[in-house]
């Protein structure tokens, strides 16, 4: 756990290191490396919920709640980025929303977690695995 903890606070890190988008191609691999960091997360959540009654409450609100930031992180990330053209806009647009949506899901299963655990982890599964 403190392995997978530290590895986070490392991308957290690294991902603050942001150098600008001098055109549609660099924004494109930067919006490419951003999805698929979101992408990652949300496949973490998406086992830990699928496999919610197996694990402890606690173990599961760390994996969401370290989720809930790596999301975070990556929207400040990618968001602090300029696009370079109007083209470059709607990538901005689109990813943003994709990662607002994951961050919506993520925060609502982990209010359910405090609460009383997951209510349906089979249709949260799916959830996330639309949002892939």
């Amino acid at each position: 756990m403190r392995r997978a903890a530290a590895l986070l606070l490392l991308l957290v890190a690294v991902a603050g290191c942001v150098s600008p988008a001098w055109d549609d191609h660099d924004y494109a691999l930067k919006a490419q490396a951003s999805a698929e960091s979101v992408s990652s997360t949300v496949q973490v959540v998406r086992v830990a919920v699928r496999d919610s009654r197996r694990l402890t409450r606690p173990y599961l609100k760390t994996v969401l709640t370290e989720a809930a930031a790596e999301l975070d992180a990556v929207a400040d990330q990618f968001g602090g980025v300029q696009p370079p053209s109007e083209r470059s806009d709607q990538v901005r647009d689109r990813l943003l929303d994709r990662i607002q949506r994951a961050e919506d899901v993520v925060d609502d299963l982990l209010i359910q977690v405090r609460r009383n655990g997951i209510e349906d982890p089979a249709r949260a599964a799916r959830e996330l695995e639309a949002l892939g």
